[in-house]
């Protein structure tokens, strides 16, 4: 059969970092993978990375027999508006939609326009899917929901399984990918799952709250491949393992590879192994991204976070010291006081991280947080795309909305334009590249002024 697989556009309305962070549609290049070696023919569309996303052609050129849909929370309109124009065009072409926000809400595409949703992708359910569909049957297949059967199943959902992406099917996208200022880059996952138990983060109830770990050798054979000179290693935690570190950079030396890496790292990881930090930044490790959170130990404790300010600081300290950038995260909390927020840009001017991100807090539903701020939500749980990680969820419970995101854009203009970043980015990046990212960071300040007029009158 033929299949067309589609990673859709973001929804303009959405509160994005895409101007920063557009990275390649790796589950769609893990099915597509996966259904070639099953014998069926596949092509990839990425509307993230196209203007004209005319899915009338593709449908008109390919005449596929199935359209596949990815889904992240922010494109939840878009993937039901597509699935509807697809029906429209040919009803007989069938509907399958997958992705992050299948996983997590099956249940937002459960529509007249959509055969079926994966809540987990394996080699044997796609297997059996793909015969279901060709014999024209009904029968229950684990870890996927199916419209003849009204989107009930019996069966127990599996895990996702590892596999290797077709980088090629995305070939004619690559040059667009980027992340921060880097770009073209490549993206790889080289372990699952998380030993951390941070209140806020969904990834330990999606991943498994374990660690496992792809075979290192087969990693670096990945890495070797890769056009791409940087690679962005999307693992919670990349630095947990210390033997499984210095295996990596034992690899990298013996086959000669020289490209330039970002990754996740934990700060109790960072100090754990501070003595490896030279080793891997001369084998091309050139920032790391660091969930820092917060400018007081308080907040961090609400977070179940196991360090502390000092430890952040000494964590930063250790990448500096070894020319590794740290690109920290951190998290805005409801009930910020106006001194809080003070006392933030002040910690923030201490700290010097090189690159800063924040996005407000979000009791996701499958976190703890949901119920504590239940009666606190400005959107809904199904205004799926306003839980984004980019607006303001929760009403402030010391000053208005919109004195909040005001107080947002103070932080926002000092934490992006301080001059330990303008310099590392003058030096890391060309003036295209940060030409990009001074534009990307434009477009989050209008939305964040819109916000705050809009804010207002909630």
């Amino acid at each position: 059969m033929k299949v067309l697989l589609v990673r859709p556009h973001i929804n303009k309305k959405i509160t994005t970092v895409k101007k920063f962070m557009f990275g390649e549609p790796l589950g769609i290049e893990c099915v597509t993978t996966i259904l070639k070696e099953l014998g069926h023919e596949v092509l990839l569309v990425d509307f993230m990375a196209e203007s004209h996303r005319n899915l009338v052609k593709y449908l008109k050129e390919f005449k596929p027999d199935v359209v596949g849909f990815t889904s992240q929370c922010s494109d939840i309109t878009n993937v039901l508006y597509l699935a509807e124009k697809t029906k429209k065009y040919n009803h007989k072409i069938t509907v399958i939609v997958g992705g992050i926000q299948a996983t997590i809400t099956p249940e937002a595409y459960f529509n007249r326009h959509v055969d079926y949703v994966f809540k987990t992708t394996t080699r044997e359910n796609y297997k059996a899917l793909m015969e279901q569909i060709e014999n024209k049957t009904d029968e229950e297949i684990m870890g996927i929901f199916s419209k003849k059967l009204q989107y009930q199943s019996t069966l127990p959902s599996c895990q996702n399984e590892y596999v290797k992406p077709d980088r090629e099917a995305s070939r004619k996208y690559r040059h667009k990918y980027k992340y921060g200022g880097y770009q073209p880059y490549a993206t790889i996952q080289t372990s699952y799952g998380c030993r951390n138990h941070c209140t806020f983060c969904i990834r330990r109830k999606l991943e498994g709250p374990g660690v496992t770990e792809r075979p290192i050798d087969e990693v670096v054979k990945e890495i070797a491949e890769l056009k791409e000179d940087t690679v962005m290693i999307c693992d919670s935690d990349f630095l947990i393992n210390e033997e499984r570190l210095n295996q990596f950079l034992d690899l990298l030396e013996e086959n000669n590879i020289h490209k330039t890496y970002i990754c996740y790292g934990s700060v109790n990881s960072i100090l754990e192994k501070e003595g490896l930090f030279e080793r891997l930044s001369k084998n091309g490790v050139k920032a790391v991204i660091v969930g820092l959170e917060s400018f007081s130990d308080a907040f961090l404790k609400s977070y179940n976070k196991s360090a502390s300010l000092d430890d952040n600081y000494k964590a930063v300290q250790v990448l500096k010291k070894n020319g590794i950038a740290t690109w920290g995260t951190f998290i805005l909390h409801p009930d910020f006081s106006k001194e809080d927020f003070k006392t933030f840009r002040k910690y923030l001017r201490y700290l010097k991280p090189e690159m800063i991100s924040f996005t407000p807090l979000v009791p996701h539903f499958l976190t703890p947080l949901y119920k504590q701020y239940e009666d606190r939500l400005i959107y809904p749980r199904d205004d799926y795309e306003k839980w984004s990680f980019g607006d303001v969820i929760i009403y402030p419970s010391k000053m208005s909305l919109r004195r909040y995101y005001f107080e947002v854009l103070k932080i926002g203009v000092p934490a992006n334009f301080n001059l330990c970043t303008i310099k590392y980015c003058l030096r890391t990046f060309s003036f295209k590249q940060n030409f990009g990212l001074i534009f990307g960071f434009d477009q989050i300040l209008k939305v964040y002024i819109k916000n705050m007029f809009k804010g207002s009158k909630q």
